[in-house]
């Protein structure tokens, strides 16, 4: 589990509808590319970023990073019906809030695994929890599926649900982080986040930003996060490696 997670700490979003700018990820080196079916990919595009997916599988199958797909909580049926494929290591479930909900994303995962001949439960699932009610469940949803490997911190949307914090002051965010820390240490899972103070801009923060967000996720016992641009990648990987 330890070598597993250490290699599992910059989590590169790109978008699935734009196959050339995906193949660039290489170039970064992230540990995980992530297929992104949401934020990344406007309405319109969708259901071409759903048809991409198997031929960006083939074509990312040589490179060294691990490939997950981030699936849009409002469509996520028809989004891992088309994710669920040989090459997939994982889904990317945001904003879950009840166990239910994830213990019925694994038996459709389950299905898809049969239907598509990928070995059965291999296919694992990543729960980025994005509102008070899904940090307050964090083990309730961790235990829902034996799929299950790790739990993140949805920074973005969690701030649009909560509102911002005044300027330096980040207490209600440290305690939201280390109830997930703890849940995931628990039972076992890995903790994805870094300490994105405000004003940083998060997922599209300076390099410099981005390292001291790393490090500081580090020192209280995060392993990796996700990143949204590429300039991001080095300083995560430096920041959640340690010194």
């Amino acid at each position: 589990m330890t070598e597993t997670m250490n290699r599992r700490r910059s989590w590169m979003i790109l978008p699935a509808h734009k196959p050339a700018e995906v193949m660039r990820f290489q170039e970064f080196k992230p540990d995980v590319a992530v297929l992104d079916l949401e934020y990344s990919v406007p309405p319109r595009y969708k259901e071409l970023a759903r048809s991409s997916l198997k031929d960006l599988v083939k074509s990312l199958g040589a490179s060294q990073a691990e490939v997950f797909v981030r699936v849009d909580r409002d469509t996520r049926w028809a989004d891992v019906g088309a994710a669920v494929q040989r090459g997939i290591k994982g889904i990317i479930f945001p904003g879950p809030e009840e166990s239910a909900e994830v213990a019925e994303l694994g038996e459709l995962i389950s299905a898809k695994e049969k239907e598509r001949g990928v070995d059965p439960g291999t296919t694992e699932l990543v729960l980025m929890l994005e509102s008070a009610k899904g940090f307050w469940n964090a083990s309730e949803l961790a235990a829902a599926s034996a799929r299950v490997t790790t739990l993140g911190v949805g920074r973005i949307d969690l701030t649009m649900r909560l509102g911002p914090v005044p300027q330096e002051e980040f207490r209600l965010y440290r305690f939201l982080m280390t109830r997930l820390l703890v849940a995931a240490r628990m039972l076992a899972k890995q903790p994805l986040g870094a300490l994105w103070r405000p004003g940083s801009r998060g997922g599209v923060a300076s390099r410099e930003m981005t390292m001291k967000a790393a490090r500081e996720g580090r020192l209280l016992g995060f392993t990796g996060c996700l990143c949204a641009t590429p300039e991001q990648v080095a300083s995560i990987n430096q920041g959640f490696t340690s010194a």
